[in-house]
């Protein structure tokens, strides 16, 4: 039975191994319950940021999703397309825009935290809160981790890019 062999692989996976199924698991079962509203996991992530957080700018929803730019802005532009999100000038800064849940869709919002609620409640089953607050801090540090790897990587792949090519291996 499947489900026999993936609880006696838990043990011996490797904490790299177990996040990415954690992440595939969330993204599907997030999938599930937002997909008659025609939404992804990431536009449900998005509208419910913005529901509890109100208007941000494209920069402030980017990190708070922890995403590029571009990517970040293909889901707001879809999201306003299907008339969920409403992006506006900041009123307080010229040249900065604010995106935000399209007040005539505020129930339909509601309606999709109601079902995230439900959805939270059975992820954090039978984990108490010290549990939870140290799953959090766990991750945070994993994030934290690999965004310094990656940026250490990329780091040094400008500096081979920049080193003159061997003769030898030139030809």
């Amino acid at each position: 039975m499947k489900d026999d062999f993936a609880h006696s692989a838990l043990p011996e996976s490797s904490l790299s191994m177990l996040i990415s199924a954690a992440r595939r698991h969330v993204k599907h079962a997030v999938g599930a319950f937002v997909e008659p509203y025609g939404l992804n996991p990431y536009q449900c992530w998005m509208v419910l940021l913005l529901r509890d957080r109100g208007p941000m700018s494209l920069s402030e929803l980017a990190g708070r999703m922890w995403m590029d730019h571009p990517t970040t802005s293909r889901l707001v532009h879809a999201l306003e397309e299907s008339g969920l999100l409403v992006v506006h000038p900041d009123p307080t800064h010229g040249r900065k825009v604010l995106i935000a849940i399209n007040p005539e869709k505020t129930c339909l919002a509601d309606e999709i935290y109601a079902k995230a609620v439900a959805y939270r409640s059975k992820l954090e089953k039978g984990m108490s809160g010290e549990e939870k607050a140290t799953l959090h801090s766990a991750l945070g540090k994993v994030i934290l981790n690999l965004s310094e790897y990656l940026d250490e990587d990329q780091a040094g792949k400008e500096i081979m890019e920049k080193k003159p090519k061997s003769k030898a291996l030139a030809v």
